[in-house]
């Protein structure tokens, strides 16, 4: 969003910085074209697929209500027919750079929502290939074309992008495997440049625009078998590609425009922004996603989007708007795109309180099994982390129940014969009838955190003698979840830093009980030691009653010792110092928890395990035998 007020400040209509209207126009342009390829290499056929039932849904709903809707007021207000119908489709847009980038910030994209949101934005983005297309037939006067000739110039169009995709689709991998051959990354780099540049002029050259030429080379680039090194490349200048689009729109703004009627414009933003709300709340409520997830996604994808710009700047050179409506539009949609990431960022927190305080929570088929449980494992939250947990309780005979908010997981869940609870973990009720007050312990593994909080809390109410254990993709949110009554808190980047080095450890035959050591030293006080935080005196004292706790400890056997050619029972090690015999090794054999009838030979080792004095003890009997 700062790039937006920057192009306002340093554009023609403010400071005047850039005054040469002409330069900002081309600067806009290219802009454009550096925005739609960059999001046509991330655009994946793949994850729209994945989320086909929420486009097929939620997403085409959305679309669909939006402009039926403001297609209404705005006819009915006056405005010609052709107009409202565009304005509907500017509308229905959200930005795709806005909140993908913040939902990605706040791993959120594995939530319910976040699928929900990130079909939609993908349908949108998708969206935007005819609507190039159908803009400049809709903006014509009405008796330009028949609806034959209407129907003739979309098929032609449709046309030309499948042929310049087709086309592109044979011509570019081979391309691209042959300079790769070379080696040469320089060469790549430039190739990539050439293959955008051919398309936007193959897109120009058939009556298409630069911007659809360069979406075409993104998707086309990003199913490429060399995609990940484009990436690479194109990684470093992507966000520049995006801030020199924000900017370039930030400068056509007209702030004296915008100044003489603030009030008016700010007001048509939040009505703006509050109806797409309830409508894509609506959209998603009737495509059956629980009450507060509609509730999220209607807001985060209340803005209007950076396609919106795009389509109305068509719109407005193909003289279907005049420059006070486009300004008006413009106006109106950046104010929205700077209130959006407030509006992402309170979206969970008020969905938790509208709609997990009161009220009922969702049951299903199993809740009458539910009630039989006791100190089982509540599961809340289905995916990876939760089947994986699931799995390995049912090996071994753990009662548990799983909780979540997706009813396609319950379903899976069900199907596998296991006890699920289609609800919400934030809600009081849902917890109650999970058997929270009579279960031992509760996993949160959902990526949603700010709901995961507010869970933590209302189990620790209900509940406090309930162990509670929770996961974050980092350590940041330790220390909140926590304070919220979580036991233990495993962020996913550490836990992984952890194995690592145990690993590696390992392979230097480092001793079992150092590398424990290490790894409790590291988990004390919230992996505090390896996000650079000094340990607390108290994590220390913690620590030092560890270490002298208990340990292990190894005791060649020699020929002079006492302990050759006895057996266990015979020396009777644990009854005389207090330490355990856990292992002997035997020419390179580990024989563990031997027998008392084993007999101990020179050349072997034994390994020990027991407190500090324990161990002084047992190494002495070893040696010289019992005194006395």
């Amino acid at each position: 969003m700062g790039f937006l007020i920057a192009g306002i400040l340093i554009g023609p209509n403010s400071l005047g910085l850039i005054d040469d209207t002409k330069t900002v126009e081309e600067l806009a342009e290219i802009g454009v074209v550096l925005l739609l390829f960059v999001v046509g290499l991330e655009f994946s056929i793949g994850r729209l697929l994945k989320n086909l039932k929420t486009v097929i849904g939620f997403a085409s709903l959305q679309i669909l209500l939006t402009i039926a809707a403001f297609f209404f007021v705005l006819w009915k207000g006056g405005v010609p027919a052709n107009q409202s119908l565009v304005f509907g489709i500017l509308i229905a847009l959200s930005s795709t750079a806005i909140v993908l980038k913040i939902m990605t910030d706040r791993g959120e994209l594995n939530s319910l929502h976040g699928r929900i949101c990130v079909g939609a934005l993908l349908f949108q983005d998708l969206c935007v290939v005819p609507l190039t297309i159908l803009i400049p037939i809709l903006s014509a006067p009405a008796g330009d074309y028949s609806g034959s000739q209407l129907g003739f110039a979309f098929a032609k169009s449709i046309g030309a992008v499948v042929a310049i995709f087709v086309f592109s689709r044979l011509l570019i991998p081979k391309t691209l495997e042959f300079i790769a051959r070379t080696g040469n990354k320089e060469l790549l780099t430039l190739a990539v440049i050439l293959i955008v540049l051919g398309t936007c002029w193959a897109s120009e050259v058939l009556g298409l625009t630069l911007a659809m030429g360069a979406f075409i080379a993104g998707m086309i680039l990003a199913d490429s078998e060399y995609n990940h090194q484009i990436i690479l490349d194109i990684l470093p200048v992507k966000d520049y590609f995006a801030g020199i689009f924000f900017i370039s729109i930030g400068m056509l703004l007209q702030v004296q425009l915008f100044l003489d009627s603030f009030l008016f414009q700010l007001g048509l933003a939040f009505g703006l922004i509050f109806l797409k709300a309830v409508l894509g709340f609506l959209a998603a409520w009737i495509a059956r996603s629980p009450l507060r997830i509609s509730f999220i996604a209607g807001i985060r994808l209340a803005q209007i989007g950076e396609f919106s710009l795009i389509l109305a700047d068509m719109a407005l050179d193909n003289g279907f708007f005049s420059d006070t409506q486009h300004q008006l539009f413009l106006t109106v949609s950046i104010l929205s795109m700077l209130i959006a990431p407030m509006l992402v960022r309170v979206s969970t927190i008020l969905s938790i309180k509208l709609f997990s305080q009161n009220g009922t929570g969702e049951a299903d088929e199993s809740e009458d099994e539910v009630e039989k449980l006791s100190g089982h494992v509540i599961i809340a939250g289905y995916g990876t982390i939760g089947q994986n947990l699931s799995r390995v309780l049912g090996e071994i005979n753990i009662s548990f129940l799983i909780l979540d908010l997706d009813g396609e997981r319950v379903k899976q869940a069900l199907s596998n014969n296991m006890k699920a609870l289609f609800g919400d973990s934030t809600r009081e009720d849902t917890l109650i009838r999970a058997g929270i007050k009579n279960a031992r312990m509760i996993v949160f593994s959902t990526s949603d955190l700010v709901a995961m909080q507010e869970a933590i809390r209302s189990a620790r109410k209900l509940n406090p003698s309930l162990y509670i254990l929770a996961r974050t993709p980092n350590a940041t949110q330790v220390e909140e979840m926590t304070e919220a009554g979580a036991n233990f808190v495993i962020p996913e980047e550490f836990e992984t830093s952890v194995e690592i080095f145990s690993r590696v450890l390992k392979e230097f035959h480092i001793p079992n009980n150092v590398i424990e050591q290490q790894i409790e030293l590291i988990r004390l006080e919230g992996y505090s030691m390896l996000r650079g935080l000094s340990l607390k005196m108290e994590g220390l004292q913690k620590f030092s009653a560890y270490l002298t706790a208990s340990l292990t400890e190894s005791f060649q056997v020699m020929d002079s010792s006492w302990a050759n050619q006895k057996t266990l029972g015979d020396m009777k090690i644990k009854d005389k110092t207090g330490a355990r015999l856990i292992a002997v090794v035997r020419k390179n054999d580990v024989h563990p928890n031997p027998s008392q009838d084993f007999s101990i030979q020179s050349g072997d080792i034994l390994v020990l395990f027991g407190r500090h004095i324990q161990l002084d003890k047992s190494l002495e009997l070893l040696e010289l035998g019992p005194k006395g």
